[in-house]
């Protein structure tokens, strides 16, 4: 026991569990999968099902009403308000005045059906969730952000008219629910058919006998109110108003079908990849048949497996009993000389597919899946029963991973996935293999999942339960029902490599009642992937003792999680983009009045958030917006690479990834994101993408202050995360005062391992007689060719604060809470600026036909290169920005563009050029 990994000792808590929550998965998640008798045929396809699916996707009525009850306590005791007299209204009968609802689309929710009836504004523009919430919010005595919209104090009603086929008459019918937000009751044709609470898929009932074939029929949906809080209940949390944003989500939010049953059904088809070499490969194919009827059958079932070519590897004919009720079947098969998927930058993500149908040609059952294996090993310098096994190891090589937190990018239901394509895409620009789909936003989609495998993402996907669980696990069939649908549903994607049972959820004072039942599911229906009980658990940190308590960013210093899961800055989203949301006029205010729209907009609801930021972002006076914005991304960006090259520095021995907080965004907005809601990238986005590099030379040091006599110190360090070996490459330190005098000038040839990193030097230098305001140095790794690979730009001493300024921000955090925002602002607009002061260089710039080409033709560096002007629409692209080049140095700084280009360029110390 004494060697075991906390994965060890938590695996054998979840299987030894007797703890269920719903009877029916409670069963179905022990069935023994018994091997089907299989014969090998010649190459042939799956017979094809008759396509019958009926989709009522699309237009659907829906109406509100004030929740009521017909018998209560309070109208026994005498209660005569309002609220205890109203009654429940039947708007599930088929003679219901339908007349005066409104249109909404499915897949949607209830706030975009209303903004697009014209019946609400958007409540994710200008002040009309604050205005909202502070005239008609409830409860009255919460801060405003915690309390409910009159939307989300309401039941909503979707019904929606079609006509059944007449052939289905006397058929098995299925009506399907991919998603109802959040707890429903279904009626067909006025006859209550299913309740169900869980968003994540369901209810699945059988509606066949309630059917009129060849005449028109109705479903109708009551959505209940949303549960009072977020904790214990599995659906994205922040839309309460905890973190930013405001917008619970309700609707019919994914998509609505009817199927014909087959009398014999096949379902849940997966595919598990024991172990896989380049030699070969053995899987296991199962999937469950579902006999209605007491009596056993004999059936077939034809097994067809594709390469990614799409030819046919193995067709099998499947030979199986299928007792009363639900069995599970299986084919054990080996793949020969197999394409191994890998996460982008290690190989490549061929799919392979399999594919079951049944004889009868009633069933096909289909998925994709990738030939990859991954498993936890302990790190040298981390490991115990108290400890996660942190190390990944895919396909058998150890891998550091480099990664952020993903959030749920789209509340409304209503913009399609070209927005997450597009930030996906900018996801693999970044090096950002690993993507934590936190626990405080959603289930991913299919369509993300697809685009994962697809660009060799890696995933650790959590369940939606975060920042505190419900001890009393009221809603634990939910959760297990919930949770059942969701492991079965991605299993078999490839680029899923681990569970998690939500975020920052310490054990409970009473019992772990909520992630044990999700751990026992996980471990029955996927026992390829490690599931990790919550994060920060077992060797993983989160920190924002830097922002939240005013720290500097040299507390990141003394943190070196295995796992760093957490951390960093709120930062502003472009003016640009902040023009969308509210009326650009509120924006030619500095200091800012604090006016609902701006409150709406920022990070916890408050401009005190602006003063949290401004002692991050002091660059320089700071006494408009642009620059503000501007300083609050590089500023979040520095403070991201100090923290994340700490890390790194340790891979291997001590460490084994990092990813910060956060990518993507729920809400338009100032936020901890370096890609804003509209997919538009803040320079932040450039330096975690600098910091990312594959292959990199970096600095780590203690202190962004020195004094004279001091003398400065840095360790200098190449990571080559990477399969292929660095050889030869050269890496070059320079330390420059002030007045670009060069105070340390090193280089040296080094070759690092695939997979390795290198120690390459101590930087030390005296600091004696050196301007020191400010010092920067410069860390560039080139190829033997001489190519570029890598360049960071460092700052010290680039934010001079006098001592009024200083006092101000030694001051506790809460202490100034209530103080204007304007006087807390004020003394950043008297900061001098080192960064722009440093003697100026000069740029040229033209624009090519896939690049933009940038040359400091001056005799200084210019640390600090910014590219303004690009368009940023969904789709482009622009490769690079808050660079720094050396004096003669150029760019080629590649884009894709949907429209003409008008491109201006500068430094902090160089005049803006426009690109020729």
């Amino acid at each position: 026991m004494s060697d075991a990994s906390l994965d060890e000792v938590e695996r054998r808590r979840w299987r030894q569990s007797p703890l269920w929550g719903d009877r029916w998965v409670e069963a179905h998640a022990a069935l023994t999968s018994h091997p089907a008798t299989a014969v090998e045929l010649g190459a042939s396809a799956v017979p094809e099902a008759a396509d019958e699916v009926l989709s009522l996707d699309g237009e659907w009525l829906m109406a509100g009403a004030s929740p009521g009850r017909e018998f209560s306590i309070d109208r026994w005791a005498g209660d005569r308000s309002d609220a205890a007299q109203r009654r429940p209204v039947s708007w599930h009968r088929e003679d219901t005045d339908r007349s005066s609802w409104v249109r909404a689309t499915v897949p949607g929710t209830v706030q975009s059906a209303l903004v697009d009836a014209g019946v609400t504004p958007d409540p994710l523009t200008d002040d009309h969730t604050f205005s909202e919430l502070t005239a008609h919010g409830e409860p009255s005595e919460w801060p405003w952000f915690f309390r409910r919209t009159r939307i989300e104090q309401q039941e909503w009603w979707y019904a929606r008219r079609f006509e059944a086929p007449a052939h289905w008459l006397g058929r098995r019918v299925r009506l399907s629910f991919d998603g109802i937000d959040y707890a429903a009751s279904v009626y067909v044709n006025g006859q209550p058919v299913a309740r169900h609470t869980g968003m994540f898929g369901g209810p699945d009932v059988e509606v066949g006998a309630l059917l009129r074939p060849g005449d028109t029929n109705e479903v109708v949906v009551r959505i209940d109110p949303p549960p009072r809080d977020w904790h214990g209940v599995m659906k994205p949390s922040p839309g309460w108003g905890w973190h930013y944003g405001h917008l619970i989500s309700m609707g019919i939010w994914r998509g609505v079908t009817l199927t014909p049953v087959p009398d014999i059904e096949l379902t849940d088809l997966a595919v598990t990849v024991h172990d896989a070499s380049e030699d070969v490969a053995r899987l296991r194919i199962s999937w469950d048949a579902v006999n209605p009827t007491a009596e056993r059958a004999a059936r077939s079932a034809r097994l067809v497996v594709r390469d990614p070519g799409g030819r046919s590897l193995h067709t099998l004919d499947a030979s199986f009993e299928a007792p009363a009720g639900v069995s599970r079947h299986h084919i054990e098969m080996t793949v020969d000389r197999p394409q191994l998927w890998w996460p982008f930058g290690y190989g490549a993500q061929p799919l392979y597919r399999a594919e079951v149908g049944d004889g009868d040609g009633d069933t096909t059952l289909q998925t994709s899946f990738g030939i990859r294996t991954v498993r936890m090993a302990a790190l040298p310098r981390r490991h115990g029963p108290d400890t996660y096994d942190w190390q990944f190891v895919v396909n058998g090589r150890p891998v550091f991973l480099k990664g952020a937190n993903w959030c749920w990018t789209d509340p409304m239901a209503r913009r399609g996935f070209e927005v997450d394509r597009h930030i996906l895409d900018l996801v693999v620009r970044a090096n950002l293999q690993m993507l934590r789909a936190w626990g405080g936003g959603t289930v991913e989609s299919d369509e993300f999942y697809e685009e994962c495998d697809r660009r060799g993402i890696l995933v650790l996907q959590e369940f939606p339960l975060t920042f505190g669980l419900d001890a009393t696990g009221a809603d634990l069939a939910t959760i297990d029902e919930q949770a059942s649908r969701i492991v079965r549903r991605l299993r078999n994607h490839p680029s899923l490599i681990m569970w998690g049972g939500g975020n920052e959820n310490p054990a409970t004072s009473t019992s772990d009642d909520l992630l044990t039942v999700i751990g026992k599911r996980v471990t029955q229906y996927d026992p390829s992937r490690p599931f990790h009980r919550t994060d920060p658990w077992g060797g993983s940190e989160h920190f924002y003792g830097v922002y939240h308590e005013g720290m500097p960013i040299e507390a990141y210093a003394d943190l070196l999680p295995a796992v760093f899961g957490e951390y960093g800055l709120s930062s502003q989203c472009s003016l640009e983009s902040m023009g969308r949301f509210l009326d650009p006029t509120l924006l030619e205010q500095w200091p800012p009045h604090p006016h609902g729209a701006l409150l709406q907009h920022q990070s916890q609801f408050s401009l005190f958030d602006l003063f949290k930021q401004a002692r991050y972002a002091a660059y320089g006076p700071i006494t408009d917006w642009r620059t503000f914005i501007e300083y609050s991304q590089i500023a979040q960006g520095d403070a991201l690479r100090f923290a994340s090259e700490r890390i790194r520095a340790h891979s291997g021995a001590e460490t084994a990834g990092y990813w910060f907080y956060k990518v993507g965004e729920a809400f338009p907005g100032a936020s901890w994101a370096v890609i804003d809601y509209y997919g538009v990238p803040k320079l932040s986005y450039y330096r975690a993408k600098q910091f990312s590099a594959p292959r990199s030379a970096f600095a780590v040091y203690d202190r962004t202050e020195w004094a004279a006599d001091d003398v400065f110190e840095a360790g200098v360090h190449v990571a080559n995360d990477t399969p292929v070996a660095l050889q030869a490459a050269r890496v070059r330190a320079t330390l420059f005062d002030a007045q670009w005098s060069v105070l340390f000038d090193q280089e040296r040839t080094v070759d690092v391992e695939p997979d390795g990193r290198l120690d390459v030097f101590r930087l030390t230098a005296p600091l004696t007689d050196a301007r020191l305001s400010p010092l920067i140095l410069a860390i560039e790794l080139r190829g033997a060719d001489g190519g570029l690979i890598s360049s960071q730009w460092y700052p010290f001493n680039h934010q001079p604060k006098d001592e009024a300024l200083r006092a101000l921000e030694s001051r506790p955090l809460d202490e100034l809470a209530e103080t204007p925002i304007a006087e807390l602002l004020e003394p950043y607009g008297r900061l001098s600026s080192p960064l722009s002061s440093q003697p100026r260089t000069v740029l040229r710039a033209r624009v090519e036909a896939d690049a933009i080409v940038i040359e400091n033709a001056g005799e200084h560096p210019a640390p600090v290169v910014l590219i303004d002007g690009f368009p940023h629409d969904v789709g482009d692209v622009l490769e690079d920005n808050a660079f720094g080049l050396r004096a003669g140095e150029s760019r080629r700084v590649a884009y894709v563009a949907s429209s003409a280009l008008r491109i201006r360029v500068r430094a902090w110390n160089a005049d803006e050029v426009e690109a020729g």
